[in-house]
């Protein structure tokens, strides 16, 4: 659960313990000016939060999550956004159920993570060195989309995967990227690594955004 203070000059901070592997920490974070009311103890509550890197995949991410959780409300924000913390957390107030942050940085997906989301990140394949990239700031644990292939796809992906050793700190999760593809009318053959990616995320989204909805109507 996150407490939330503010302080001399009125910026809000939330206070929350944030497991990473077996270890759990504390941390604050200050989100920034808020003349608001508190926000709910339990943040975001596990929705997902995307972190698509280069905007040119963000439909695909949009489509995967529209297709798969059956038309939730999706928000897109800028990775630059300012105060975005507190706009995930007035956005998810609102009622959006799955939020892409175009252009985000391990930064969001940590600061997502503290709020209670759940961070999903969209890999910019193959460059290895745009994932690190991505995962600057990142101190937390996160569920990597991989977009289940077969044969010969399949085995050039975990060639390009395996070297950058993402599965010591984070957990890999193999996704269909096909709902997101099928629902703009796109053939998956010969997509870029960063499509299939974008839309595995979207898919992983939109299946995490079903279950966050039921809490939200066990808890109305």
């Amino acid at each position: 659960m996150i407490a939330y203070d503010r302080t001399a000059l009125g910026d809000l901070e939330a206070i929350t313990e944030v497991a990473v592997g077996a270890v759990r920490r504390q941390v604050r974070v200050s989100l920034g000016p808020w003349s608001g009311d508190d926000f709910d103890p339990g943040g975001l509550r596990g929705a997902p939060v995307v972190i698509v890197p280069d905007p040119a995949w963000t439909e695909l991410a949009r489509r995967g999550a529209l297709r798969a959780g059956a038309q939730p409300t999706v928000l897109i924000l800028p990775g630059d956004a300012p105060r975005i913390g507190i706009q995930l957390l007035v956005a998810y107030a609102e009622g959006v159920d799955v939020t892409i942050v175009e252009g985000g940085t391990g930064a969001v997906m940590t600061l997502a993570r503290i709020l209670g989301g759940r961070p999903i990140p969209a890999l910019p394949l193959p460059d290895p060195y745009a994932v690190d990239r991505l995962f600057e700031g990142c101190e937390v644990d996160v569920d990597v989309p991989v977009p289940s292939l077969e044969g010969d796809e399949r085995e050039g992906l975990r060639k390009t995967i395996g070297p950058l050793a993402l599965h010591d700190v984070h957990h890999l999760v193999e996704v269909d990227p096909r709902p997101a593809f099928d629902d703009l009318g796109l053939e998956i053959a010969g997509a870029a690594p960063a499509a299939l990616t974008a839309a595995a995320a979207g898919v992983l989204a939109g299946r995490v955004s079903v279950r966050s909805r039921r809490w939200r109507l066990a808890a109305s």
